[in-house]
């Protein structure tokens, strides 16, 4: 047991401390059922950060599954019974009937001989493993059989079922941003994060136990062969970059680290609301304990007092909204998420835009870009404006375009050429000029050739307005918190104010329309 222990610790630390790991080697041994394994000249098990990987040979000779190599595209296709895995060599994403999962560590080729984690594997189809580190010994136990076809047929589909429903319980990570000076994780059901601190260097671990990554997170984003996925954070003194793993996958768990500068205190937000917020204090703020799950109440800017216009702006992590309720809280205007990508679409859009529209809220849309390239910048565009074209067409408010980070790390200039090939086709395709939505550090990303648009920025804070930035020395509306409560939506919401009455925002839309 202390062997264990001692595994499972060495695993922790490695993923948790920064640095490389290599795959290494050494004279080592498989016992399948009491009895020894040749694993052959010149092959070794090998061992990367922790994990345990086998030649491919083994599987097909001593442990009786059918195994298919594509040596051009360099996929392995293991098959028995109702159970088909999918593996591609240096690629941290597997197929296990049909549905992806993330690996610790990605299949790897060596000496002309193919290596899979034995781990993983033994997951997916039951065979007990026991690792002893001291004795460089995989022990492998098959499970026991049932006589009998009938039964056995019995015991695998129940077990296959209990797989299944397993796996659907689990909670999906749909994105992972850092702004604001706050870490972002979006989940479509309520999770517990286990959040602690490292120092030497300085960081900030978050455990999601029972959590992978969705279909379309994995899509969306790259990992190296280590199964770790990396973004930069250019705009905050703090912090230097976010990483983010499957980092178990029996039990399901994701980590998420966050690289700081300096040691930095931060509280914790989790309303069961489809959001996890790790945010970073600042020094003019009051700190709250870290290990403490924290809710907060709404309170309205300073400069409300002087009329200006009220409103929020949601997507389907607010859940079911009574709009009714929010507009007689006193909430004016809305912006609901429409799209994020090149195809999806947010399921809560359409029934939103309708709600406000029934409460007499102006309703305006917003697209959530990933885009790093102009021509992929025009494919978003597209499917924005065929979202706009679902609800009925033109929206009282013009369309948004939500960008406010950088996970693949574009220069300045290309993060022009992006969102001005963005801002340009939704302009074609809606007639209507666009407002750029972000962060007010990232806004400094933006050069003076956006003046022409307007700014709707995110500065969290009931006193300290949005500064200016190159492209912009005035906002046009203010999101000044993202931890708000209004009537009518259960959990946190973003909150935002107009820079004028809500006489002056219809008079401009009018003058608009005109």
């Amino acid at each position: 047991m202390k062997k264990i222990c001692l595994f499972i610790f060495l695993s922790l630390f490695l993923l948790a401390f920064p640095g490389k790991s290599h795959a290494a080697s050494s004279s080592s041994h498989l016992q399948l059922d009491g009895k020894d394994i040749s694993v052959g000249k010149g092959v070794q098990i090998q061992e990367v950060k922790g994990n345990v990987l086998v030649p491919l040979r083994l599987i097909v000779e001593e442990l009786g599954y059918s195994v298919n190599w594509e040596s051009k595209s360099g996929t392995i296709t293991i098959h028995k019974q109702n159970l088909n895995l999918s593996l591609q060599v240096n690629n941290p994403i597997a197929s296990v009937n049909d549905h992806q999962m993330g690996l610790a560590v990605a299949p790897m080729l060596k000496g002309g001989t193919t290596y899979v984690p034995l781990r993983f594997v033994s997951e997916q189809t039951g065979i007990d493993v026991t690792w002893n580190n001291e004795l460089k010994t995989v022990f492998l136990t098959t499970p026991p059989t049932s006589s009998g076809n009938s039964k056995s047929s019995h015991d695998n589909s129940a077990t296959q079922a209990a797989s299944d429903a397993k796996e659907s319980a689990r909670t999906a990570i749909n994105q992972i941003s850092f702004t604001n000076h706050q870490l972002t994780i979006t989940v479509n059901g309520k999770v517990s994060p286990k959040v602690t601190t490292l120092t030497h260097a300085d960081r900030i671990v978050v455990d999601i136990p029972g959590s992978q990554f969705s279909e379309e997170f994995l899509a969306s984003q790259s990992f190296d062969n280590g199964g770790q996925g990396t973004f930069p954070v250019t705009d905050d003194p703090d912090v230097s970059q976010v990483r983010y793993s499957m980092f178990s996958t029996n039990p399901a768990s994701v980590r998420i680290v966050v690289d700081l500068n300096n040691s930095t205190p931060f509280h914790v937000l989790n309303e069961d609301d489809g959001k996890v917020v790790i945010a970073l204090d600042q020094e003019s703020e009051e700190s709250a304990s870290t290990e403490t799950v924290i809710s907060t109440i709404s309170v309205e800017p300073d400069i409300s007092s002087n009329g200006h216009a009220q409103g929020i702006d949601v997507s389907h992590h607010n859940g079911n909204i009574d709009w009714q309720q929010v507009a007689a809280a006193g909430k004016t205007f809305a912006f609901i998420k429409a799209t994020e990508g090149t195809k999806y679409q947010d399921n809560q859009f359409l029934v939103n835009v309708q709600g406000a529209r029934d409460a007499n809220i102006l309703v305006g849309a917003y697209h959530f870009l990933n885009a790093t390239t102009a021509d992929g910048a025009r494919q978003e565009a597209a499917n924005f404006a065929r979202a706009i074209d679902s609800a009925g067409g033109r929206l009282d408010l013009p369309p948004v375009m939500d960008y406010e980070n950088n996970p693949k790390g574009l220069t300045p200039a290309q993060i022009s050429e992006v969102a001005h090939a963005f801002l340009d086709e939704m302009e074609k395709l809606t007639g209507r000029q666009p407002i750029v939505y972000t962060g007010n550090v990232f806004a400094s990303k933006f050069d003076p050739t956006f003046s022409m648009y307007k700014l709707w920025v995110a500065r969290y804070s009931t006193t300290q307005k949005p500064t200016a930035v190159p492209a912009w020395n005035n906002w046009w509306a203010w999101q000044y918190s993202s931890t708000g409560s209004v009537p009518g939506i259960r959990g946190q919401v973003d909150l935002d104010e107009y820079n004028g009455t809500i006489d002056e925002l219809r008079a401009s839309l009018a003058g608009e329309l005109d």
